[in-house]
């Protein structure tokens, strides 16, 4: 059967036979969405009245393989219909699935769910094949967590302690797939069916091609980075998970109201969903709720991207700056960090306006659209990135002369080009239009400023924040356009 993507899976449901339904079903990506689906899937299999009976729940956590291949082979007491739900399922896990897991550990652990954060860390220390006693050891505790100045972050050493208070044990390191493959090629007895959860999946797993080919999949994955096409996905599920809540509480929310809870929770169901129960609380009989509601009753909890900083100083936003500089360094980044994005994004900068500079509005205009960008102008700045690379070419002949009859069997890399993928035009074009906000005389002046905060930060006891905080307000103070 075809893959079911989330947002077709409500139609998808109102269409289906549950007599008709697969006798496996993975549900995979997002623990929310991947919840609502399978609620979804349980009501349109196993009418209410059976669900005590006819209903049985696994963690794949904590149970073997054989207990759940166990309870699918027993029929149910009074009940024709059976449905063995198996949550958080490892078997589609690998290699690929750490970082995501890695993600799901920092973001719940700095938020202090401990609980949230315990079931991606023990999944972690699975992969890894460790143990308790192994994080004492420097090098084995980085296959698990990224280290900051040599050590771990602060979080670490409660996020252990809580499992280990609460007995919560690494799950053992096997791989049940093959087991499950042979019972799906056997069959289950006619009414059963196993629904599993899952939040990463490989696809290359044989289980998983099986199940794509005789089961059904139930993608609720929603796209984590930061173009444009992801964030539309993100705010796309998070809109529908605001709707579903109000719906359900016969209420409505302001538009101004969604905004704000959508940026201050960034795209985190679990606490979009907890933000909202506290709201829906709040204003009790009332319908609507406002912003003011929104501002008195929460808090801001999302964990800001870097380059919303970065773009804050393209923008030569001082007070975006300065917010996303505190929520940073408040996250656990070290001044450093955020002073090498900063040279990294001015350097960018002074490249785009040195060939402002030298095009003498022949190709570039600051009042031209995209549209208009994408034809001539960009291939303007490709021809340049051409030009500089054959310039570098040069120096390193110079620098490093070849014997003769010799070629370099690499080209020279540099970073000094404005198009680094001549398939992305747009980013080029923002990073040239907000070029006007600086002068070629600010930006090499604020270049030279860097390295000497970068000398002070390294060698001496001043306070990096405070250095980074002055060069900032400063960059903003003389940069005039």
């Amino acid at each position: 059967m075809p893959t079911i993507a989330y947002n077709a899976f409500a139609d998808y449901l109102s269409r289906a036979a549950a007599a008709d339904w697969p006798a496996v079903t993975l549900v995979c990506g997002e623990e929310m969405l991947c919840k609502k689906a399978c609620e979804g899937i349980l009501a349109a299999l196993v009418p209410p009245v059976e669900k005590a009976i006819g209903v049985e729940h696994f963690d794949g956590g904590e149970e073997p393989i054989g207990g759940v291949l166990s309870s699918m082979n027993t029929y149910a007491l009074l009940s024709g219909t059976k449905v063995v739900v198996l949550q958080d399922a490892r078997f589609f896990y690998s290699a690929k699935a750490q970082q995501g897991l890695r993600e799901k550990m920092v973001q719940a652990a700095r938020s202090g769910d401990m609980k949230k954060a315990s079931r991606p860390f023990l999944n972690l220390m699975a992969i890894a094949g460790l143990a308790f006693e192994d994080l004492a050891a420097p090098v084995l505790r980085l296959k698990v967590v990224d280290h900051v100045d040599g050590e771990p972050p602060s979080w670490f050493s409660s996020l252990v302690a809580y499992c280990r208070e609460n007995g919560l044990r690494i799950p053992e390191r096997q791989d049940d797939s093959d087991l499950l493959k042979t019972a799906m090629e056997k069959g289950f007895p006619d009414g059963h069916r196993l629904v599993m959860t899952t939040d990463f999946v490989d696809r290359r797993k044989a289980l998983f091609k099986i199940i794509h080919e005789t089961g059904l999949v139930v993608d609720c994955t929603v796209p984590k980075g930061e173009t444009r096409a992801n964030r539309m996905a993100q705010d796309t599920a998070m809109q529908a998970t605001m709707d579903d809540a109000l719906t359900l509480a016969s209420k409505r929310m302001a538009v101004d109201a969604r905004q704000r809870l959508m940026q201050w929770t960034g795209f985190d169901l679990r606490t979009l969903a907890g933000s909202l129960e506290k709201l829906i609380s709040f204003v009790g009989d009332r319908e609507t709720i406002s912003d003011a509601d929104v501002t008195t009753v929460l808090r801001r909890t999302r964990k800001d991207p870097i380059f919303e900083f970065t773009n804050a100083v393209a923008d030569r936003d001082l007070p975006a700056i300065l917010f996303f500089t505190h929520s940073l360094l408040e996250d656990g980044i070290h001044p450093l960090q955020l002073l090498a994005a900063v040279a990294n994004q001015l350097r960018r900068l002074l490249l785009a306006k040195d060939f402002i500079v030298r095009d003498r509005g022949r190709s570039w205009n600051a009042r031209m659209t995209f549209p208009q960008f994408k034809t001539g102008p960009f291939k303007a700045v490709q021809a340049d990135d051409a030009a500089s690379a054959l310039r570098t070419e040069g120096w390193a002949d110079l620098l490093n002369p070849l014997a003769e009859g010799k070629k370099r069997k690499k080209a020279v890399a540099s970073d000094l080009v404005l198009a680094k993928n001549p398939k992305s035009p747009f980013p080029v074009f923002q990073t040239l239009k907000k070029a006007g906000n600086y002068s070629i005389a600010a930006l090499t002046s604020a270049m030279v400023d860097l390295s000497q905060i970068d000398l002070r930060m390294k060698s001496t006891g001043q306070d990096p924040r405070v250095l980074l905080e002055t060069f900032l307000i400063g960059l903003c103070r003389k940069a005039g356009g």
